[in-house]
């Protein structure tokens, strides 16, 4: 998770309230990137904002030192020196000849910035991959990308590439450190920007504990979900573990709209059944590996399946009807 202190929307640049301080002195691991940042042979380029949806979290170099990594809430950037870099001739490259990808120009960003894309699978007349997209800023070869499931949008790297503005090393390693007390505090005020109703479950499924609850999202921290563990205390069960996410979604759920898993498994599941029905007259639909309700616009995902897990109808039910609201800030 992460940051830094301005928001960039459209044009302007708005501040955060209640900016974080960087911490004041370097603590190893600090001192150690910093003298490692001196000795790279190319710019480095980082942002002291969060762009969008895009929460800065921190950057490193790479095992050979020879690349830099900034890692984001649902986005990675990689730089290294652009060598052998050529992107006209139809390829994105690094110094070392064994690494290299097919690309072709993707857009120009408001800023004036070329951006290429590697066609989906790599494989040339394929349409742009918007998950792996590169540019040139001065001698460095910046490389965006998505990080888990999640890809921007055209708007987005367009904003990311008008974003990144050269850093020294000692800059970079104060944005870490913001970003770092940023993350605490979104982590601590997480209960603050939940946008749904909350609940717990008063019951479990036979052999487990609930025995871990907490909010966040490490691939969109400003949008946290309700994440519970249950564990398995007895080996009568099918499965090991499970888990239960809670979530926004104002479209109800049917047979056809099943909605996404999770926040951090955004592709769709367009197939669902509908199970049966509670006595309390909530719907339940299962896909193949999931169980799903909602409660108002809250949706939430069992990830039990019928199917797999052999969870009977009649234990499913008293589970579900036992979830109760309980606010956001209740329940770390």
């Amino acid at each position: 998770m992460t940051f830094i202190a301005f928001l960039v929307a459209g044009c302007g640049s708005t501040p955060v309230p209640g900016a974080i301080q960087p911490t004041p002195t370097l603590d190893p691991q600090d001192q150690q990137l910093l003298a490692e940042l001196k000795a790279v042979d190319f710019q480095i380029y980082e942002t002291p904002v969060t762009i969008g949806g895009y929460v800065f979290g921190g950057a490193g170099l790479n095992y050979d030192r020879n690349t830099l990594q900034l890692t984001f809430g649902g986005l990675a950037i990689d730089e290294w020196k652009a060598v052998a870099f050529n992107p006209a001739g139809g390829k994105c490259s690094t110094a070392d000849p064994r690494y290299s990808w097919n690309c072709a120009a993707l857009t120009k960003s408001p800023g004036g910035h070329v951006l290429y894309a590697s066609p989906s699978g790599g494989l040339p007349g394929y349409p742009p991959d918007l998950g792996d997209v590169y540019l040139e800023l001065g001698s460095t070869v910046v490389h965006l990308q998505r990080a888990g499931t999640h890809t921007p949008t055209l708007s987005d790297l367009q904003m990311l590439a008008d974003g990144l503005e050269q850093v020294t090393p000692d800059r970079a390693v104060l944005l870490n450190q913001k970003a770092r007390d940023y993350a605490q505090s979104l982590q601590k005020t997480a209960a603050a920007r939940i946008d749904f109703k909350t609940y717990l479950p008063q019951k479990t499924i036979q052999n487990f504990t609930l025995d871990h609850k907490g909010l966040g999202n490490p691939t969109d921290p400003l949008h946290p979900y309700l994440y519970l563990h249950f564990g398995r205390v007895a080996i009568a069960n099918e499965a090991f573990e499970f888990t239960v996410d809670e979530f926004r979604d104002s479209v109800p759920l049917s047979t056809i709209h099943c909605g996404v898993a999770s926040p951090e498994l955004n592709a769709p599941y367009d197939r669902c059944i509908l199970w049966f029905t509670t006595s309390a007259g909530i719907g339940v639909y299962s896909s193949y590996e999931t169980t799903r309700f909602d409660r108002g616009q809250t949706r939430i995902v069992v990830w039990l399946s019928m199917q797999i897990d052999k969870v009977t109808q009649d234990e499913m039910s008293q589970f579900i009807e036992s979830f109760a609201e309980v606010p956001s800030d209740k329940i770390n």
